[in-house]
């Protein structure tokens, strides 16, 4: 069997593995209960598993083939399409987007009142509104995503399998926009698999329904774009990404070349014509649940916050109100600082991107749900770095939190997601630091 072959036949039986996991292993798991959860990330590892041993074979030793590539690609829809039409499992933000939608069709600001709200009563119903999570709370999704979530009440009002193939559509134009950067950058296309077949992706994106799918294509413009020079463009289409979510705003200063004011410009722009309509019915309330959403009793599997103060015994609010400004303002300058060293060109984009949302994850002293680690995954498929893409696994460990009592989640599951990932990380920033000092400290030839 000549290597083409061989490779052709190991990716197709460990995407032929994957797949039996997306469809039966999904059939076997019951929503809202302790087993589901539990059932779950042991699926989850397991496919996890298959997924790093195609990628590590892929990114090592896969030869250039077109075949290997349509098989990568194919199987990545496969995986998809088997969850189109599976329950809802872990997250009810899905039913939050139905709702947000049903709302504004109705002529009312999804901001202005909570789902309980005697004023909402008449558009109540059983298949939506008892699934909504923070009934009492309004809205926490920017602009854009409402927009999304009212174009989606239209097109197919209340019905999650549309909202489903609506990510997966957007999925399409992600893996589209991979393929061309890739292409740019002169890395392999067969480097797309650490997108197309991670099952965070899968399982939080298509299965779950998070909207932070949508961003990522949106995001992966704004790269492409930036790095091709089109300064105007790229602002909008990452304003438009801080629209549906207000975290990517971390790439503007991450991106922004001095003496260049159109991107930041354009950024700007997008956002505050995105928010206007909004703020002149609501006011400042269409910053939404967002001020409550940073109070602790929001706080969920917290990651290097929880390392610097917990074991002190700094868990009041005060502590918890210093700890977060401060690594608020460490991860502004470090974005910043990653925007002064980069390169300008495609790659050095696409390099201040990977750190500026590995910043951000590993900064941000506010709760980290798998699916906010979604939108780092893309930028493996340039660097996969060990750290992450481990991160992009370990994170489903904090499903466990809803399975015990108390509900945070158990230290040994906190260690086992997040020491790995510092302990990597730490690993790379020394080697990287050990690498530069003895070339920075060679004696120059004169």
């Amino acid at each position: 069997m000549t290597r083409p072959a061989a490779a052709r036949a190991l990716v197709g039986g460990l995407g032929l593995v994957s797949l039996l996991g997306y469809t039966v292993g999904l059939s076997l798991l019951a929503a809202g209960s302790l087993r589901t959860h539990v059932a779950y990330i042991v699926l989850f590892s397991a496919l996890f598993l298959v997924y790093l041993t195609a990628t590590r074979f892929l990114l090592r030793w896969g030869p250039a083939d077109r075949i290997l590539l349509g098989l990568v690609l194919a199987f990545g829809l496969l995986f998809r399409v088997a969850v189109l039409a599976s329950p809802v499992l872990l997250s009810s933000d899905l039913y939050r987007y139905l709702w947000d939608g049903r709302v504004q069709w109705a002529g009312i600001s999804p901001y202005r009142y909570p789902p309980a709200a005697d004023e909402l009563a008449p558009l109540r119903d059983e298949a939506v509104y008892p699934n909504i999570n923070r009934p009492t709370k309004v809205t926490v999704y920017p602009p854009g995503a409402q927009a999304v979530f009212a174009l989606m009440a239209r097109v197919a009002p209340n019905s999650i399998v549309a909202w489903r193939v609506f990510l997966l559509a957007s999925e399409i134009a992600t893996v589209a926009l991979l393929l061309a950067l890739l292409r740019r950058t002169r890395s392999s296309p067969a480097a797309v698999i650490v997108y197309a077949w991670s099952p965070l992706v899968i399982f939080e994106g298509v299965q779950a329904g998070h909207v932070d799918l949508v961003v990522i294509p949106l995001v992966l413009a704004a790269l492409a774009w930036r790095g091709g020079g089109s300064s105007m463009r790229a602002g909008i289409a990452l304003g438009g990404a801080v629209l549906l979510k207000l975290y990517p705003l971390v790439l503007l200063p991450a991106w922004w070349r001095s003496r260049d004011w159109r991107f930041p410009a354009a950024v700007a722009a997008t956002v505050a014509l995105g928010y206007l309509p909004h703020a002149a019915t609501v006011r400042l309330g269409a910053a939404g649940f967002l001020p409550e959403y940073l109070g602790s009793a929001e706080d969920h599997n917290i990651g290097l916050r929880a390392l610097l103060t917990y074991p002190l015994g700094l868990t009041g609010e005060l502590p918890r109100a210093v700890a977060m400004g401060v690594l608020f303002a460490l991860m502004a300058g470090v974005v910043v600082w990653i925007g002064r060293a980069n390169g300008g060109n495609a790659a050095g984009m696409t390099r201040a991107g990977a750190l500026a949302v590995g910043a951000y994850l590993l900064l941000v002293p506010t709760s980290m749900h798998p699916w906010y680690v979604l939108w780092i995954v893309p930028f493996l498929c340039f660097s996969p770095w060990p750290a992450w893409l481990y991160f992009s696994g370990a994170v489903s460990l904090s499903y466990l939190s809803y399975v015990v009592e108390p509900a945070p989640i158990p230290w040994w599951a906190w260690l086992a997601e997040y020491g790995p990932l510092f302990a990597l990380l730490f690993l790379s920033g020394w080697r990287t630091i050990a690498h530069r000092v003895p070339t920075a400290l060679a004696p120059r030839t004169l």
